[in-house]
């Protein structure tokens, strides 16, 4: 039982039955993603050295920084999980993917005997400024409203991460404290977020300290994806990519074929003679193709005097993790579960050890009030889980007087009987 003032934590399924996500959670389904829960000591890949050092990482709580420095040296590994650096943390499975990581490391640490890091990758390179810049919240009569931030010029081609907060940013994040309802928890998390998003301050280090604010001393790393460092790690392997180019695009194919055979579309499709990367040379980003003005050898040469300016898609990206880090799980949402499914044949192609797939833990927070609400309607989240209608409709009918509903059944029974005689008068009348 929760104490009265505390919200009710409803566990929900992650992945709705038929869904690809659900076929490549289910141990007895067709095997698109090896599953942390198979993990033992006698299953784990063997330590492998990092390919960045310890300054490219922020950490929080006690004592993970001399963790980290081990894990990088090859004594441990990484649980990772990210996500792009939305307004305001984002929804509430943000926060979920962090917590199902520090609990996995926890326990794997149990298991293996040696450090395990809860490493979230802030995607900061991404460049969906509409996804980044807004968040969904309640305001004070309980309403769904979007808070969002001006777009900034140029905002659909430039790296959400590298966005600055400036004074009309502010002048929306301002507002906050008028807009959201007044709790016991009210001035904490608006001091977290006023401390956290700073004038001047960028949107991925704004995310990052306010994750680590909400977090408190769980213990675990983070790793900003837009770094220079980051970047110029990743070059070898934009590298191998660029150099076997039909090698990358059969394995991409390869990739959606698997999917399309056990019955699901891909939910990445293939672009024809296109790599899994992009460049951006001070303009925008741009996908790297192989066309009569930029063949494979000009690519390369400009990887070699700009590696900064490329940056990994959605297909390259959980690879390039597993490249830098010695990554032994990641935990993922049901969308990403989806399109990892189609990731082993790049990841074999490109000689990196597919890690290890858990699901993120997956709630429905009930609050006081609303969990009064459900027990004089005699309804439980779960009713709600699929969505309110089916539930509104059932608390319409109950409410309807006897007569009413009578005379609705004798209504429904006449349009039946009318509907029946004029599909049969138009079959009478249609030829053949």
């Amino acid at each position: 039982m929760n104490p009265p003032g505390n919200p009710e934590i409803v566990p929900r399924p992650l992945g709705a039955p038929g869904s690809l996500s659900h076929a490549a959670l289910d141990p007895a389904g067709p095997g698109f993603l090896p599953l942390a829960s198979h993990l033992s000591a006698t299953r784990v890949p063997p330590p492998r050295r990092a390919r960045l050092g310890p300054d490219a990482f922020g950490v929080s709580g006690p004592g993970v920084r001399p963790r980290l420095v081990s894990v990088l040296r090859g004594e441990g590994t990484f649980v990772t999980t990210g996500h792009q650096p939305v307004l305001l943390l984002g929804p509430l499975y943000v926060l979920y993917k962090a917590l199902t990581a520090i609990a996995l490391s926890a326990r794997l640490e149990r298991t293996l005997g040696a450090p395990v890091i809860p490493l979230f990758w802030i995607a900061s390179d991404d460049h969906d400024w509409a996804e980044v810049g807004g968040t969904a919240i309640l305001d004070r009569a309980d309403a769904p409203r979007t808070l969002a931030l001006p777009a900034p010029p140029g905002g659909e081609r430039r790296s959400v991460g590298s966005h600055v907060l400036d004074g009309p940013a502010m002048e929306v994040l301002d507002a906050l404290p008028e807009i959201v309802p007044e709790s016991e928890f009210t001035a904490h998390y608006l001091e977290l977020v006023r401390d956290a998003y700073a004038e001047g301050r960028s949107m991925s280090a704004a995310f990052a300290r306010l994750l680590a604010g909400v977090l408190g001393d769980r213990g675990y790393a983070w790793l900003d994806a837009a770094r220079p460092e980051v970047r110029r790690a990743a070059a070898p392997l934009y590298r191998r990519l660029l150099s076997d180019w039909d090698g990358t695009v059969e394995a991409e194919a390869a990739g959606a074929r698997a999917l399309r055979v056990s019955g699901f579309e891909p939910p990445i499709p293939p672009v024809e003679d296109a790599l899994p990367l992009f460049f951006d040379e001070g303009g925008g980003r741009h996908r790297v193709r192989r066309d009569g003005m930029t063949p494979p050898e000009a690519w390369l040469e400009r990887l070699e005097s700009a590696p900064e300016g490329f940056s990994p898609n959605v297909a390259s990206r959980p690879a390039l993790e597993s490249c830098l880090l010695p990554v032994t799980a990641t935990v993922l949402g049901p969308g990403e579960i989806a399109y990892w499914s189609q990731l082993g044949a790049l990841f074999d192609a490109l000689d990196v050890p597919l890690p290890s797939v858990q699901p993120r833990a997956a709630w429905t927070l009930v609050e006081a009030r609303t969990r009064r609400i459900l027990e004089r309607t005699d309804l439980s989240a779960q009713d709600l889980a699929m969505g309110a209608e089916p539930a509104v409709q059932r608390l319409t009918r109950e409410a309807r007087p006897e007569r009413v509903e009578r005379a609705l059944d004798r209504f429904r029974e006449g349009a039946e009987a009318d509907m029946t005689a004029i599909e049969a008068a138009v079959a009478e009348d249609v030829p053949g």
